[in-house]
């Protein structure tokens, strides 16, 4: 029998921790990363400048909201960026405005059009959170400080950023049929007093209601726990609609949660007095629209309500959320004829 050499015992030596060595650097990447890697495999673009992914497990939120939360789209963005990346990677922060938007609760429907003057890529997230309800929503990439041609697929940084649209939901329903629009105030207050609650940016407060709230009530009892911040520097409002036929808007004053309950949304306080901004008098009038438009039954004719009260060429997407069905359906104005549906996961 040959004898193995000293040199070929180094080298077999050598070659068996390089397997070791490998093996523990990709086992310890799928521990470390196992949830964010599943996440980024089922990213997608489903039509130009539409992306999708589902993030099941644990995303932060719960040690997001324990460590205080924060006051501004900066802190959020380093955070949430941080967590994902587990501390590689840092968030830029958003620098963009918003204009219009409008929303409409209507039977088991829920209406809303996304109006906003900064064109960019979107996402239609689905989140199965360890300790929440299931949820789809719909993001911007720019609200994490994307670029107009910042593509989540162009490289390993990117497609964490998409994964940190999971913390900056616009619109969104969950497992409960609680639907939630974030819209701008123009006359709301963008000072807010700090005081020894927790902390959120407004479009935190989406991901919080999203994880943790059934209904109105719920929600309105959850956000009485926190200081809610404006993001983008403008003043906020949320449009909620739940599947039990309540429907409501919540808005802040001098740091108090003042809840109206209404099935439409705009862009004026409805709690307010108004003014003479002629924006004000313009989202009064789309209001009255949505007021008068009747009610809808099935999605096509929840597009033709949100068509008549569209921003054109700024409506950037129209969707309708089925409260009964847990669907969500979209169109990207101006086409009006294609749709995506995507169901709760």
């Amino acid at each position: 029998m040959k004898k193995k050499t000293r040199t070929g015992i180094v080298l077999w030596s050598i070659f068996g921790l390089f397997l070791l060595f490998t093996g523990l650097f990709f086992w310890g990447g799928y521990r470390m990363f196992g949830e964010e890697m599943k996440a980024i495999r089922s990213l997608r673009e489903i039509r130009p400048g539409v992306y999708t992914f589902t993030f099941e497990g644990d995303y932060g939120f719960d040690a997001f909201l324990s460590q205080g939360g924060a006051k501004t789209d900066a802190q959020m963005a380093l955070y949430i960026a941080s967590f994902l990346s587990h501390g590689y990677i840092k968030a830029p922060a958003p620098d963009i405005t918003v204009e219009g938007c409008s929303s409409l609760g209507t039977g088991d429907l829920f209406l809303r059009n996304f109006d906003f003057s900064y064109p960019g890529n979107y996402v239609i997230i689905k989140a199965i959170p360890q300790n929440g309800y299931k949820s789809i929503s719909t993001g911007n990439f720019a609200f994490m400080g994307g670029g107009r041609d910042w593509h989540p697929v162009s490289g390993m940084k990117d497609t964490f950023m998409a994964l940190a649209t999971l913390y900056v939901p616009l619109d969104g329903m969950n497992e409960k049929g609680l639907c939630v629009a974030d819209l701008i105030s123009i006359d709301g207050q963008t000072s807010v007093p700090d005081t020894p609650k927790g902390d959120l940016t407004i479009v935190a407060a989406i991901r919080l209601l999203l994880d943790k709230a059934a209904d109105v009530d719920e929600a309105e009892e959850l956000l009485g726990k926190y200081d809610v911040f404006p993001s983008i520097g403008s003043a906020h409002h949320l449009a909620l609609s739940d599947a039990k036929g309540k429907s409501a808007v919540f808005e802040w004053k001098d740091g108090i949660l003042i809840r109206t309950d209404t099935p439409a949304l705009t862009n004026h306080e409805i709690s307010g007095e108004g003014g003479d901004d002629p924006r004000i008098a313009e989202s009064i009038s789309r209001l009255g629209k949505l007021l008068c438009a009747g009610s809808a039954t099935t999605a096509g004719e929840g597009f033709k309500i949100l068509e008549q009260v569209h921003y054109d060429p700024d409506t950037r997407w129209s969707i309708v959320y089925d409260k009964k069905n847990l669907t969500g359906t979209w169109c990207f104005p101006p086409d009006w004829e294609n749709k995506v549906e995507v169901t709760l996961p």
